[in-house]
């Protein structure tokens, strides 16, 4: 089964989600940062690289040895 990672690091923070669907993943973290904005009463777009959320995302199989975020085989 494939799982997918999201996240975003800033300088005083890292936000994560997880999820089945690189979509799903994508849109919970971006809901990270979305609530953590709201609760620090940020500038909205604090997180935005112009039209890029900067939300990246890597995907994992279970049951698999990884090393630096790559199968090791």
């Amino acid at each position: 089964m494939k799982i997918y990672r999201a996240y975003y690091d800033s300088r005083n923070f890292s936000f994560e989600a997880y999820s089945k669907s690189e979509k799903t993943a994508r849109a919970k973290c971006l809901e990270a940062l979305q609530l953590h904005t709201k609760q620090l009463n940020l500038e909205p777009d604090w997180f935005m690289f112009g039209d890029v959320d900067g939300i990246e995302c890597d995907s994992y199989e279970l049951d698999t040895p990884y090393r630096d975020r790559s199968e090791i085989k």
